[in-house]
């Protein structure tokens, strides 16, 4: 019934004539609708109707706050692993890609060290497992810092030194015999024992141990910052870094500097050395510009020194 309408029935009993008991009939009809119209209205009744919906809101979003923040000793610890693990496709560029899975493995880290702090050897265990999952993770989304082959400098070989010529001896020339004289004949003596030598120990040979195979140290997640700079040294904005000379140079790349500064990423090992490649590719001259460095890891974070590139 809409307001036109009872209007219009309400103006049509001016002019009817009703008993009293149809009239109250009719008035008691009229004041029930009316005060079911104006408390559908009202915002109590609106939020009574959508108390359910918002009630289920609420639960998920409690259930999900207390997921997002369970510890490793919870019981809901391996549900929100699994859901920062899924969350790594939310991130399709490779730089914040990396940048969350960093920011991942310093949580669980320090998770991990904080529950072994306490005590609590399961729950370490669980979130030093989750560390390593997401290592693994780590050194998988970042370029890997390639094996520089050792340079081989040629060495002189030694002239070799003639051997000498062997001189021909002179002949002997043949001597006269001399005259034979008699033999004597001697008179054997008696013969002397020999004294029986007592055998000396001899010290036995000294072992030698074979050397200690040494450890190969093991790839980490490592830091490289550095600058690149144009022929005339202004910093170049826009070129491409790789730890990786790219087949084709005038590609798209996942790294380019911004002001000539870049950051990112990637895998390597201890005292390893390595090569940064830095490019620029100019389509409207066509026109190559190309440079690299030469460096050795030492830590988890590597300055770079600046790459000066050059026209090819």
């Amino acid at each position: 019934m809409n307001d036109e309408r009872l209007t219009g029935l309400l103006g049509s009993l001016r002019t009817e004539r009703m008993d009293r008991i149809a009239d109250d009939k009719i008035r008691s009809r009229l004041e029930n609708a009316w005060t079911a119209r104006m408390e559908r209205r009202s915002f109590t009744w609106r939020t009574r109707r959508f108390a359910p919906v918002l009630a289920t809101l609420v639960l998920f979003a409690g259930l999900g706050t207390a997921t997002l923040n369970a510890g490793g000793d919870s019981p809901l610890y391996s549900v929100r692993t699994a859901i920062e693990d899924a969350a790594v496709v939310l991130h399709p560029d490779p730089a914040d890609r990396a940048d969350y899975l960093v920011s991942l493995l310093d949580a669980r880290q320090a998770e991990a060290a904080r529950l072994e702090a306490s005590g609590n050897a399961a729950a370490a265990s669980k979130a030093r497992d989750a560390e390593q999952r997401t290592l693994k993770m780590v050194l998988a989304s970042v370029p890997q810092a390639p094996e520089e082959a050792p340079v081989v400098v040629p060495t002189e070989s030694p002239t070799p030194t003639p051997a000498p010529t062997a001189t021909p001896s002179p002949t002997p020339s043949p001597t006269p015999s001399p005259t034979p004289t008699p033999v004597r004949t001697a008179t054997p003596r008696p013969a002397t024992p020999t004294p029986v030598r007592t055998p000396t120990p001899t010290t036995p040979p000294a072992t030698t141990r074979p050397p200690s195979p040494t450890a190969t140290p093991t790839s980490m997640l490592v830091k490289f910052n550095g600058n690149v700079r144009n022929p005339d040294l202004t910093l170049a904005d826009g070129a491409c870094v790789a730890l990786s000379m790219p087949m084709d140079w005038t590609a798209p790349c996942d790294t380019r500097t911004s002001q000539g500064a870049y950051s990112f990423y990637g895998s390597g090992r201890v005292n390893q050395a390595t090569t940064m490649y830095a490019w620029r590719y100019d389509p409207v001259a066509k026109v190559t510009y190309k440079g690299y460095v030469t460096f050795t890891i030492k830590g988890t974070t590597v300055t770079v020194p600046d790459i000066k590139l050059a026209r090819v």
